[in-house]
């Protein structure tokens, strides 16, 4: 009776951590509280749903060796569901152990292109835009080796017109084009947590025709998991490979 009952609440505490990570997510981005909050929930049922799975692990080999069938069920279900939470999480937390803790990345370290229009949208909470060099630029190109200018053999008023084409296909917001100064900044909303992200693209004539130099930076936290640089990424092979 004991083990059932332990084993059911295994199955209930498995389901309210299947629930932590939405409810978190979707409470963030209702405001209904901050970031941190979400984060703290997110750890917490984290590590109750652990807790959780080496006692149904425990019950379960318990109900095996009596024989227990429905004891076993119940253990097995619950020991699955928590294996979800606990599996997804655990992969976020090696990710972000392999990554570094930033949140600026640019093609150009050394001259990072610069933000105008976008500054006012960013409120006073964002992190800075001031760009530490000499501390983020050896930790991008240790982390992401592959950031690099584009170069194109396109004049900059072509470049230009296909950079801002691009940023469209990608369904970032544009705020602001100024093909004069080669400039375009967007902003980008992540799917799941709603996070705006700031682009800026610089289109600069070449020897050989443009380049164009991207910088994306979060609003929110001190790490990004790869965020910034992915995007980055996806813009670079899209405006290669679309005609």
């Amino acid at each position: 009776m004991i083990k059932q009952t332990l084993a059911k609440l295994c199955l209930w505490g498995s389901i309210a951590c299947l629930l932590g990570f939405p409810v978190a997510v979707g409470a963030y981005r209702w405001e209904l509280w901050s970031l941190g909050q979400s984060f703290l929930l997110i750890q917490t049922t984290f590590f109750i749903g652990l807790a959780l799975l080496t006692l149904a692990l425990i019950i379960l080999l318990v109900a095996w060796l009596r024989k227990d069938p429905t004891t076993q069920r119940t253990s097995a279900i619950a020991v699955l569901l928590l294996l979800i939470p606990s599996i997804a999480l655990s992969l976020q937390v090696v990710k972000g152990k392999s990554l570094p803790v930033i949140h600026d990345i640019s093609t150009d370290t050394a001259n990072p292109p610069e933000f105008a229009v976008i500054i006012a949208l960013r409120g006073s909470t964002s992190n800075p835009l001031s760009y530490e060099s000499a501390s983020l630029a050896p930790q991008q190109q240790a982390a992401y080796p592959k950031i690099q200018p584009l170069l194109t053999p396109m004049d900059t008023n072509q470049a230009f017109a296909k950079a801002l084409l691009v940023a469209k296909q990608l369904h970032w917001e544009v705020v602001d084009q100024n093909p004069d100064q080669g400039r375009i900044e967007a902003v980008d909303t992540t799917l799941l947590w709603g996070f705006k992200d700031d682009v800026v693209i610089r289109v600069q004539a070449s020897e050989s025709g443009s380049r164009l130099d991207l910088r994306s930076v979060s609003r929110v936290g001190k790490s990004d998991l790869g965020a910034n640089a992915a995007r980055i990424t996806r813009f670079i092979e899209t405006f290669k490979s679309s005609n």
